[in-house]
């Protein structure tokens, strides 16, 4: 299990605290963060939890993932 940090942003710049989930892969951190989405058009955001500089993983924007690995 891996442990991660989903986000839920107004666009990609943006910055909010977010919310730290345990998943065992990406793939199942996107599915979470896809079920977590509240708002139509906002971004989602995953990163790993334990990386210093909060590297993105991937983006989910206009209903669309892309991965940043």
């Amino acid at each position: 299990m891996s442990t991660y940090i989903i986000r839920e942003l107004q666009h990609p710049n943006d910055t909010r605290q977010g919310e730290v989930v345990e998943a065992v892969n990406l793939t199942a951190a996107k599915r979470r963060a896809t079920k977590q989405q509240l708002f139509q058009g906002t971004v989602m955001t995953i990163e790993y939890a334990n990386q210093i500089d909060g590297q993105r993983l991937a983006i989910k924007e206009n209903g669309k993932w892309r991965d940043y690995l």
